[in-house]
């Protein structure tokens, strides 16, 4: 009997560790939407100005440009978004170029805080939506795949990698993604991570290159506990 108390007892943390991992990484629920459906709820007109932007250069080495564009827009009062801050984000790669191999993109990460989840975006009835897609009256042509949360951070997975053209330009960009919050805007950084085994030279890396882009985001702290995305 005395025998079986260290393996009892780790059976009991084994559970109670994978049930906290659990509880604390959630699915966030992702829709795709047209630019005026969404922009209507903040908005009357269905067109928003956005009050606060950056376009930072991503340090791939790459010939051309390569960079992340982030902006914020408020809810007009009387709208359903009165009093909210949403925040998009598109990764640009369609003027970027690599002759010897094509490093792609494919997640993000960034500490965001508590997402807004009482807004329909996609106009199904049905309010929980956490991020929004804007595949349709808007740039790009690569959506999410999936994304999940942890605490305060996010990480999104992309459909498609993002890859920067072979030569003159010609790469991939996203759409436009967002999310809301209560929060007014302030400066994170944001991780995008390179894929592997894309092409022959690609998958000789030992490890996945990772950027780090500053972006607008809600003002809470930016620490994140190690071992997390």
């Amino acid at each position: 009997m005395i025998g079986r108390v260290p393996f009892l007892i780790a059976v009991v943390l084994s559970v109670i560790f994978t049930a906290g991992c659990q509880k604390r990484e959630i699915h966030l629920k992702i829709v795709n939407v047209s630019a005026s459906s969404v922009y209507c709820l903040f908005d009357p007109s269905c067109k928003v100005t956005t009050t606060e932007s950056s376009t930072t250069p991503i340090p791939m080495q790459v010939e051309g440009a390569a960079f992340l564009e982030s902006r914020t827009f408020s809810g007009k009062p009387g709208t359903p978004a009165a009093g909210l801050y949403a925040y998009e984000y598109r990764i640009d790669l369609e003027k970027a170029a690599a002759p010897k191999y094509m490093p792609c993109i494919r997640s993000m990460a960034l500490d965001f805080g508590p997402i807004v989840n009482t807004l329909d975006y996609n106009g199904d009835k049905e309010a929980g939506d956490l991020i929004y897609v804007v595949t349709s009256g808007g740039p790009g042509k690569i959506g999410i795949e999936h994304a999940h949360g942890w605490t305060n951070r996010i990480m999104v997975y992309f459909d498609s990698p993002i890859c920067v053209g072979a030569s003159g330009g010609h790469g991939d960009s996203t759409y436009f993604f967002g999310l809301v919050s209560t929060q007014p805007p302030g400066s994170v950084t944001a991780t995008l991570k390179e894929t592997v085994d894309l092409t022959a030279a690609s998958s000789k890396l030992k490890n996945s290159p990772a950027y780090d882009v500053l972006v607008r985001a809600p003002q809470i702290g930016t620490a994140h506990e190690p071992g997390r995305p």
